[in-house]
């Protein structure tokens, strides 16, 4: 199930959602040329952009978690993506529930959401693999965010769905509570399918970062934008 687009209508141009787009792009980009470059450089970026949750794990003796280099790669992770496939999903969910977010909350404070709930979902991730190696990027857990903003925001909102049926796409109005519950309830389920299996059927995906950063958007959502902004105050339901 793709999203395509919401039925809620903007009244502002989202700066910010395209600004992370083209951001998002140049850094796939970025790793894309390290790649190419060759083993030496394709590591140095993946030391200095990657996330690796034992790198926090403070029990573990010599801990160098608050050093610089390790510090950097939480923010940094956010910009990064396995391949194509990885951030053709996530820009294109940012790009169908970024501008409505956005459009509610204002540009600054979209900024602070969005990575406030990258931050969360990093943190979330963490706790739940402190002995993990694997890295974790992409901008999931900040998007997830978004999307549980926009569960909130605009409970009787649609979205614009691509379904694949067999090799035949149907495009369908899902209403947003719908659509948003099953898909976290989708990540919840996984979560805890890993947890009960010790990690076995594994996908890689970072399944509690999805549920750490969607439940803060929530948060923020209920707290920052309880009422719209002046403008749509009055208009047609």
């Amino acid at each position: 199930m793709f999203p395509l687009k919401t039925t809620e209508r903007c009244y502002t141009w989202p700066v910010v959602t395209w600004l992370l787009i083209g951001l998002n792009l140049w850094a796939f980009f970025e790793m894309l040329m390290a790649f190419q470059a060759g083993d030496g450089a394709y590591r140095r970026f993946m030391e200095t952009w990657w996330l690796v949750p034992s790198h926090y794990n403070l029990r573990n003796p010599g801990n160098t978690a608050l050093t610089p280099q390790n510090l950097w790669p939480i923010l940094t992770h956010m910009f990064v993506h396995g391949d194509g496939w990885h951030i053709l999903g996530n820009m294109l969910a940012l790009m169908v529930f970024g501008p409505n977010v956005e459009d509610r909350f204002g540009h600054l404070r979209f900024i602070v959401v969005y990575f406030a709930c990258g931050l969360a979902a990093v943190i979330t991730h963490v706790v739940f693999h402190l002995n993990d190696s694997t890295p974790i990027v992409g901008a999931s857990g900040a998007i997830a965010g978004i999307m549980g903003a926009f569960f909130v925001m605009f409970p009787k909102a649609r979205v614009v769905s691509l379904i694949p049926i067999v090799v035949v796409p149907v495009i369908l109005r899902i209403p947003a509570l719908v659509y948003l519950f099953f898909w976290i309830g989708m990540n919840v389920i996984n979560a805890l399918k890993v947890m009960r299996f010790g990690g076995e059927g594994d996908s890689g995906v970072a399944w509690w970062a999805h549920i750490g950063g969607f439940a803060i958007g929530m948060v923020y959502a209920a707290v920052l934008a309880k009422n719209p902004p002046p403008r749509q105050k009055g208009s047609a339901a």
